[in-house]
C-alpha cells in the first residue's frame, strides 16, 4: 500500500491518494474557488496522477464536512467514477445548517458509515471510526497501520481541531482523540490541514506516538477538564473560516449558495 500526499496551499488542505493492487481512493479532495468562481486545477492534478498511475478510482473518502474549502468529491465522481463516502453524522450538520444558508435537501453519497463499518479496497480494508467533536460528521479511516483524522488532529505544535461551529463540543472531541490514543503508538497519523511558512513543506504525517507526548492541546498530560478550558478559550479568539458561508452550503449541497 502506498499513500500520496497532495498539498493544496490556497486553504492548507491536505488530500491524499491510497493505492493498492491497482486500485486507488481518494481522502478529502479540494476544489479551487476564486473569485465566485469554481476551478478544478489542483484536483485534476490529482486525478492526472491517478491516472499516470493506471490505478482504478475505488472510492472517495471525505472525513467531514469541511468549512473552509470546497470539496471536489462530486467532481471527481463525474469525472473518474467511485462511490463516494461520508459520515453518516451529515444528516446532523444538515440540521444545523439548513435553515442558515435556506438549504432544500442534502447531496446524495453512496455510503453513509460509522463505527465499525468496513470498506474494501484492493487488499485492504478500510476501517472506520467516528470521531466527532469538531462536528457531528467527523469520522477516521484506518487502514493498517495508517490513519486519516480529519481535522480532529493536527501537527502536534499546532494542537487540535476548532469545535465552535454547530454541534460541536470539546468534551466530545476528547472522547474522540481518546478512542484514537488508544491506538498503538506506531500508528501514521495523516492529517488535514497544515499551515507552513511559504517555501517550507507541511507536515502530512506524523506518529501516533508524537501526538500523545507532544500535542500542545492535548497530550498525556492533559486531564480532560484542561484540554475543555483551553479548546473553549482557544476557540473564543478564532475567526471565522474565510469560505465558511461557501464551502458548508456547498460542501452539503454540492451546489453554490444562490
Amino acid at each position: 500500500m502506498k499513500v500520496h500526499p497532495f498539498f493544496h496551499i490556497e486553504t492548507g488542505s491536505l488530500t491524499y491518494v491510497v493505492s493498492d493492487s491497482g486500485l486507488a481512493v481518494i481522502i478529502d479532495p479540494v476544489l479551487d474557488y476564486k473569485d465566485g468562481e469554481i476551478l478544478s486545477t489542483h484536483i485534476d492534478e490529482v486525478l492526472d496522477f491517478i491516472k499516470k498511475k493506471s490505478l482504478k478510482l475505488r472510492y472517495i473518502l471525505d472525513t467531514h464536512i469541511h468549512a473552509d474549502h470546497l470539496s471536489a468529491t462530486d467532481y471527481v465522481k463525474k469525472k473518474m467514477g467511485g462511490k463516494t463516502v461520508m459520515s453518516k453524522g451529515i444528516h446532523h450538520v444538515f440540521s444545523y445548517w439548513k435553515d442558515k444558508f435556506g438549504l432544500e435537501k442534502l447531496a446524495k453519497f453512496d455510503f453513509l458509515v460509522g463505527d465499525n463499518s468496513r470498506l474494501h479496497f484492493g487488499t485492504k480494508v478500510i476501517e472506520v471510526m467516528e470521531t466527532p467533536g469538531h462536528t457531528p460528521a467527523c469520522v477516521t479511516y484506518r487502514i493498517d497501520d495508517c490513519i486519516f483524522v480529519g481535522d480532529t488532529l493536527f501537527a502536534p505544535d499546532r494542537g487540535t481541531s476548532r469545535v465552535d461551529f454547530p454541534g460541536g463540543s470539546a468534551e466530545t472531541l476528547y472522547q474522540s482523540i481518546m478512542k484514537i490514543y488508544a491506538l498503538p503508538d506506531n500508528t501514521n497519523v495523516y492529517l488535514c490541514h497544515d499551515y507552513p511558512p511559504i517555501g517550507i513543506s507541511p507536515t502530512s504525517c506524523t506518529p501516533l506516538e508524537w501526538q500523545k507526548k507532544r500535542n500542545v492541546m492535548l497530550n498525556n498530560q492533559v486531564s480532560k477538564d484542561e484540554y475543555v478550558m483551553m479548546r473553549s478559550g482557544r476557540d473564543k479568539v478564532l475567526n471565522e473560516p474565510r469560505l465558511l458561508n461557501i464551502a458548508v452550503p456547498y460542501n452539503l449541497t454540492f451546489k453554490l449558495p444562490t
